[in-house]
């Protein structure tokens, strides 16, 4: 309990913890709060043992288990690559913000070990939540120095993956604490930013959040294009749904591509008089990455949005990501989250999902390896793109949108997520990316390479490092003892392959 010359309380605190077993009114980050007169909650992301529920309450601190916390039922859809401690901070996120709708929080406070405010960070610049709320991350710990440590690299993608979103966190937070110079130091040494305007303790979590203002034009003109090839089938769903965008300012630009479908043609020659009000353009086939330049060079918008001729749009899309964009004017781009279904779904809005996707915006250490940045569904500054010179033209493979984001990224562009599922993604088993030579597909992307040109120093740092854990994790994977078994049949061959051949050869005379 705080005592009776405690100062007068500033308001109330979430504080976001990993493991709470250690967690008493002693605890450097709880008596940090305590001590400069904070209410605090806890988020205790690890089961929390009785005992320690029991010194919360003696300390006069309220707490949620996240394991008693259920997200929204879009965010249990399961993600496309192995869940991780991306997923576990999106988890952190929908709680937090249940939370904060219960007790309105003034500060957040996350632990920098393990990234758990980096999905609430991406919310929060991206306007989708927690902008009433300061969002703060202690630097207490990291998972780098703790792995350097005992000598030991990176070994995988999620050892890369997590130390990216502890810098991330840490980097995009209202408020940075740094108590601990040394590893203040250690960060530094590994291209983390600290500002100049971090605090060493509690005390200085006393600022109100600051909103970026909005630009004078609210709606600026935004740019869907769409190619078109052979979808007529979909097609109409598609443009059904941008038609019901709750943004007020879009232009659509469709081009086929020459299509070699009748019906498709038939189709997309339909649409001109069903939407009057957008630009319908055939050109002889030319590919997905020539198409959509075409409607790069004729866009009129400060945005530009790619949309597939087969996906589904939230009604909330464009505005969504227009608000992001806004908020963040240092962005080239933002992609955003999506559910995929089956092809043959029954309605505009399915309900039923295979799977979901929710891109991580990073490390580009990585991004040699897999697309880290989203599709190409996505909302880019109009000058940005066509200052990199559009997506590459390459005929026959895909993944032009992976790597038209590795692209901007070696061009000196930052990329940003929004943290929402804002378009259905319809799984066609023939679609082009999964009928195209994945070598081929990959081989385009790894070109961008060559030219990493303004890439930060933190990310060249880790995509060295990851390459070096990696060949290290490789080699003692070669160099490992062979498993009991293996010997054990191994020894046996040695006593017994040459008496059984010959007993076989003296069976064949």
């Amino acid at each position: 309990m705080l005592s009776n010359d405690s100062p007068p309380v500033r308001g109330r605190a979430c504080l976001v913890v990993d493991d709470p077993s250690g967690l008493n009114a002693d605890a450097p980050a709880l008596r940090d709060l305590l001590q400069n007169g904070w209410t605090v909650h806890v988020l205790a992301c690890a089961g929390t043992e009785p005992s320690v529920a029991a010194r919360l309450r003696a300390a006069g601190v309220t707490f949620t288990d996240l394991n008693t916390i259920e997200p929204p039922a879009d965010f249990r859809v399961q993600e496309l690559h192995v869940d991780g401690s991306a997923e576990r901070a999106e988890l952190v996120r929908h709680a937090v913000e249940g939370l904060h709708r219960e007790h309105r929080f003034d500060v957040i406070e996350f632990s920098a070990r393990g990234g758990l405010g980096a999905r609430a960070v991406q919310a929060e610049r991206a306007g989708v939540s927690l902008a009433d709320v300061m969002l703060a991350v202690r630097l207490d710990g990291s998972t780098q120095r703790d792995r350097e440590s005992r000598q030991r690299w990176p070994s995988d993608f999620a050892a890369v993956e997590g130390d990216y979103l502890e810098r991330f966190a840490f980097e995009g937070a209202d408020i940075q604490c740094v108590p601990d110079d040394t590893l203040a130091a250690f960060v530094r040494r590994n291209g983390w930013a600290i500002r100049p305007d971090a605090v060493t303790s509690a005390a200085g979590y006393s600022r109100s959040p600051e909103v970026p203002s909005p630009n004078a034009n609210t709606s600026p003109l935004v740019t869907v294009a769409i190619a078109h090839h052979n979808l007529g089938r979909y097609f109409p769903d598609t443009l059904a749904t941008l038609a019901a965008q709750t943004y007020p300012n879009i232009e659509v630009i469709a081009i086929d591509d020459g299509s070699t479908d009748a019906a498709s043609v038939e189709v997309f020659e339909s649409m001109r008089a069903r939407h009057p009000g957008h630009r319908f353009l055939r050109q002889e086939n030319a590919g997905i990455g020539a198409t959509r330049n075409r409607c790069l060079e004729l866009a009129n918008g400060e945005f530009f949005v790619p949309v597939d001729a087969d996906n589904l749009a939230r009604p909330d899309m464009i505005a969504r990501f227009v608000t992001g964009m806004q908020r963040n004017p240092g962005l080239s781009a933002m992609t955003c989250y999506f559910l995929a279904f089956d092809v043959d779904a029954p309605n505009l809005h399915p309900e039923r999902y295979l799977y979901a996707h929710r891109p991580v915006g990073g490390p580009h250490a990585l991004a040699g390896i897999r697309n880290v940045y989203g599709d190409a569904n996505a909302i880019f500054r109009t000058s940005a793109l066509r200052a990199v010179g559009g997506y590459e033209t390459d005929r026959g493979t895909s993944c032009e949108d992976w790597e038209a984001f590795v692209k901007l990224v070696h061009a000196g562009h930052k990329i940003g997520v929004v943290p929402e599922h804002l378009f259905y993604y319809r799984h066609r088993p023939g679609g082009f990316s999964r009928s195209t030579n994945w070598f081929a597909n990959h081989q385009r992307v790894l070109r961008q390479f060559a030219n990493p040109g303004a890439l930060p120093p933190a990310d060249a740092l880790a995509l060295w490092t990851a390459l070096l854990g990696f060949h290290q994790q490789l080699e003692y994977m070669q160099n490992a003892q062979q498993p009991r078994r293996h010997k054990l049949a191994d020894r046996a061959y040695s006593v017994l392959g040459k008496p059984l051949k010959w007993v076989r050869r003296i069976g064949r005379r």
